[in-house]
C-alpha cells in the first residue's frame, strides 16, 4: 500500500513539490484520536496504552482517490466513508473514555503525508485509486527534526474475512 502511494507521489511530482515537507513513509498515517500530551498528565501514557489494548474492532479497507490540502496539512482522502470506519473510531473513543480520556475529535478517512506543506501550493488531481487497509492501531509519540514518530504501542485490528467463491463445479 505504501508502495502504491509512493508511485503516485512520484508520478505527479508531489515528492518534488513538497520536498522536505513530505513525510517519510513511516509517518504516513490515519489519525483516530486527538493529540495528547503526557507531560501534562504523569500517568497518561499508561492510560493510553491500556486504552489501545481495549479496542476491539475490525480492520477497515479504504480507497484513497485524491490529495487534499487544508493549509499546511496534505493528505490522501478516501472515497466516501469506508464501511467500518465509524465503528473503529467509536471503539477508539470508547476505549479512551474508559480510561478517563476525553477525546471526541472527529476524523475523516485519510492518510496524512505532510503537516508542513507550503500554504501557497495546490495538490495535483490524481487519476489513480489506492487501496489502503487500516489493520492496526499505533500509539505514537511524534516530534523532532525531521518530524518522526516513535511507536509506543501497537494493536492489530480484527482481520477482514477473506471473501470466498464456491466452486462452480
Amino acid at each position: 500500500m505504501q508502495d502504491a502511494i509512493e508511485i503516485v507521489l512520484k508520478r505527479y511530482d508531489v515528492d518534488k513539490l513538497l520536498g522536505r515537507a513530505l513525510f517519510t513513509r513511516s509517518n504516513w498515517h490515519q489519525s483516530l484520536s486527538d493529540r495528547h500530551w503526557p507531560e501534562d498528565v504523569p500517568d497518561l501514557r499508561e492510560r493510553l496504552l491500556r486504552a489501545g489494548s481495549r479496542v476491539q474492532a475490525f480492520a477497515v479497507p479504504m480507497t484513497l482517490n485524491r490529495i487534499v490540502a487544508q493549509g499546511e496539512h496534505w493528505a490522501f482522502k478516501a472515497r466516501g466513508t469506508p464501511q467500518g470506519f465509524a465503528e473503529l473510531l467509536a471503539a477508539v473513543q470508547r476505549a479512551l473514555k474508559a480510561e478517563g480520556i476525553d477525546d471526541r475529535v472527529g476524523h475523516t478517512p485519510h492518510v496524512t503525508i505532510s503537516y508542513t506543506a507550503p500554504a501557497n501550493l495546490r495538490p495535483p488531481k490524481i487519476r489513480e485509486s489506492i487501496d489502503w487497509i487500516l489493520d492496526e492501531i499505533l500509539l505514537v509519540s511524534g516530534g523532532g527534526t525531521p518530524y518522526h514518530y516513535e511507536v509506543v504501542g501497537r494493536w492489530p485490528l480484527i482481520p477482514i474475512a477473506a471473501s470466498s467463491q464456491q466452486s462452480l463445479f
